[in-house]
């Protein structure tokens, strides 16, 4: 799944953080009032500045514009775009959120946080983080001031991905959070959880031809190993077979399997108050607790946006991965044709296409979305679901394929409300 964006931020209950088993020290835990982060989002507009050589993309826009998860809590600002040498001295009393390539910033203003430049990187701790793939994410004390950087343009951040905020401080090294928490840019005093030394004491490994499976050592048993090797592998040829592809070019794919929710969320410092079961992070996913189907569902995440495209419209993300194990014989289909029959009214183009937290904040959509992705593909065949699924703007994808969504909704509650139920395969 991607992440349950929709979260009760306000009010919040306090959480009791105990430390992970087998971890050596205690965890950090965030701050479960998104303080900082609501508070940077608080004006009206907001500046979003990147370095002088770097040019934003539309599709960079609408993902920092889309990071916003909490506007039924509070209004959702506007955003304005500059250079840094297009900034104004009226500027610096903005909140200003920086984007890009840290290292090609040339502003002194950069200096004032903990994180440093290094030539194709930055420096936090003591320690170079020089990688490409290497991103930040850092809110100032003030919560005026919000960096979401990385060292290459041609990697895709993952803060809002993670919907990071519960702390203000995040690193990753590509798919993989690498550490988070604290670090005041007055004090520049670090509180950090370093996630890959909790990893470290916390899994085993299990290999198969393309996973890398770590599981919790708390819950392994050569049982449990057993159904790995035997259906892992097997499952992704299913997989791909149903969107027809094939493995090729897919590489080693990671699957981290926690022993509870609990673990889960502590290991990609996300708030305890997310209900979260899996995470897909390009090829690395996360599950709590082995469940096959939950490890299928982030898996089919995985293969799509790898062999089909990314796609960020979360109705649709999420119904493609339902509908591939509605297509491998859960038996799930019937009961969510029913559930979507009783609350068809669920069922908007504005629901569709529109924010994220609205898809997540109402669980009826997962069945939903899988059932009427499953009536889309049956109706268009999946090798033009596919062409459409990977376009950035999916609503102007179906319309320019002679499918606009307004037509395909009302045929499909035209075909369910005549008790013409679409047929099972």
């Amino acid at each position: 799944m991607r992440i349950q964006k929709i979260i009760s931020v306000i009010p919040v209950l306090v959480f009791c953080c105990c430390p992970l088993k087998a971890q050596t020290e205690p965890y950090v835990v965030g701050d479960e009032n998104y303080t900082g982060i609501l508070a940077f989002h608080r004006p009206d507009t907001l500046l979003v500045v990147v370095p002088h050589n770097y040019n934003i993309t539309d599709q960079e826009k609408r993902e920092i514009e889309n990071y916003v998860f909490w506007d039924q809590y509070q209004k959702k600002p506007v955003y304005t775009y500059k250079k840094e040498t297009e900034l104004t001295r009226d500027d610096e009393l903005r909140n200003i959120q920086f984007y890009g390539p840290f290292c090609d910033f040339r502003m002194a203003e950069i200096q004032n946080i903990p994180i440093k430049q290094v030539p194709g990187g930055f420096l936090f701790n003591g320690e170079q983080f020089t990688r490409p793939t290497d991103s930040f994410f850092y809110i100032n004390d003030e919560a005026t001031r919000l960096y979401t950087c990385r060292n290459s343009t041609q990697v895709f951040h993952q803060y809002a991905n993670l919907a990071a905020g519960y702390f203000p401080l995040y690193i990753f090294r590509g798919m993989d959070l690498y550490l988070s928490g604290y670090c005041s840019d007055i004090t520049n005093q670090p509180r950090v959880n370093y996630i890959n030394k909790m990893r470290q004491s916390y899994f085993v490994s299990v290999p198969t031809n393309h996973f890398d499976f770590e599981l919790a050592k708390s819950i392994y048993t050569d049982s449990l190993r057993d159904v790995i090797v035997e259906n892992a592998d097997h499952y992704l040829e299913t997989l791909c077979a149903i969107l027809k592809t094939d493995t090729t070019g897919l590489g080693r794919m990671t699957t981290y399997v926690y022993r509870n929710m609990s673990d889960l969320q502590k290991f990609l410092s996300m708030s305890p108050k997310m209900t979260i079961y899996g995470k897909s992070f390009g090829p690395v996913n996360h599950v709590s607790g082995l469940d096959m189907a939950v490890f299928n569902h982030e898996l089919a995440h995985t293969v799509s946006g790898r062999k089909i495209g990314f796609q960020s419209n979360s109705f649709f993300c999420e119904g493609l991965a339902v509908y591939t194990g509605y297509m491998t014989g859960d038996n799930g289909y019937t009961a969510d044709l029913d559930t979507t029959a009783a609350h068809l009214n669920l069922l908007t183009e504005e629901m569709i296409v529109g924010p994220d937290h609205r898809f997540y904040s109402i669980p009826l959509m997962y069945p939903i979305s899988g059932v009427f992705t499953r009536f889309i593909i049956d109706r268009t065949g999946i090798e033009t679901f596919k062409e459409i699924y990977a376009q950035t703007s999916i609503e102007d994808a179906f319309r320019e394929k002679g499918f606009p969504l307004a037509e395909l909704i009302a045929e499909f509650k035209s075909t369910l409300n005549a008790g013409s139920r679409p047929r099972v395969k």
